[in-house]
């Protein structure tokens, strides 16, 4: 398998953000890796390309990372690994017009989508339904300069939507 992580340097502790590459890799076998540091506007991230396999491991606190989705217990690994099977379905409409603004925005600016905005960060952002700049700076992932390089389009995008609702 291979994945891309990308980590962003942390200005206030100089540093990169290390616990990500741990929780990210922390149940595989890492078989080779190559790493670049990539600088975006002016920040600088560590990019690492991993090929790994999986290691099979039982997780003793596995009732620690389980919510409850219509009734039935869920593992928050498993929702992550497939964030449209957890959004009702106008909440996946809008998803899907959420990445269709992300790929947009990713090609005008030639980063990867994920420098945009996260599949995580599109779901969490249609979860808290924010309708101000405020509301949408308390998404987790939402921080100074993506709100002030997307906010105001996302917030946009979020009113157009639910108002074709309505």
């Amino acid at each position: 398998m291979l994945k891309i992580v990308t980590l962003p340097f942390n200005e206030r502790t100089e540093e990169f953000e290390q616990g990500k590459l741990e929780r990210i890799l922390g149940n595989v076998q890492i078989v080779k890796y190559q790493a670049e540091l990539v600088k975006i506007e002016g920040k600088y991230y560590w990019t690492a390309f991993v090929e790994y396999e999986k290691v099979e491991n039982i997780d003793k606190n596995l009732e620690k990372n389980n919510f409850l989705q219509n009734g039935r217990d869920i593992d928050i690994k498993e929702v992550n690994k497939n964030h449209e099977e957890y959004l009702s379905e106008e909440e996946a409409e809008l998803y899907k017009i959420l990445k269709e603004w992300r790929a947009g925005e990713a090609q005008i600016l030639g980063y990867p989508p994920y420098i945009v905005a996260s599949n995580q960060l599109l779901v969490d952002i249609i979860k808290a339904n924010p309708t101000n700049v405020e509301e949408l700076s308390q998404i987790r992932g939402m921080g100074k300069r993506k709100v002030r390089d997307y906010g105001e389009e996302l917030l946009l995008i979020l009113e157009n939507f639910y108002d074709m609702k309505s």
